[in-house]
């Protein structure tokens, strides 16, 4: 439950600082809720939110432009297809996104255990 609470709150979050900040805000969106939203698969989490955040945004910039944009870039680089660039955009933000989330649960310390009295 909390790695789905996590995830979308990186998601929503990530959005909000989008619009107004460059695009490593979503870092410091993904590492805030690693850090105050601690679960057992931070990376995954973080990882699964701002690659669908950023996959939805190029999709949804691709659908509302009047060229072919991505098409065009995708040319340049070997991938050949726009669905392919995107993917691998939303690849590398997820990969800025599940690190960032990751190292703000390990700044974190954990509770210890006394053993001894």
């Amino acid at each position: 439950m909390r790695f789905i609470l996590q995830t979308i709150a990186i998601f929503v979050l990530a959005y909000i600082l989008e619009m107004f900040l460059p695009w490593y805000s979503v870092a410091l969106a993904a590492f805030a809720l690693g850090y105050l939203l601690k679960s057992n698969v931070n990376f995954l989490a973080g990882f699964l939110a701002i690659g669908l955040l950023w996959f939805i945004k190029a999709w949804m910039l691709d659908a509302n432009s009047t060229t072919d944009l991505a098409g065009k870039v995708a040319l340049i680089f070997p991938v050949k297809e726009k669905i392919w660039l995107m993917t691998v955009t939303a690849l590398l933000a997820a990969l800025v996104g599940g690190f960032a989330a990751l190292s703000g649960a390990l700044l974190k310390p954990q509770k210890r255990k006394s053993y001894y009295r």
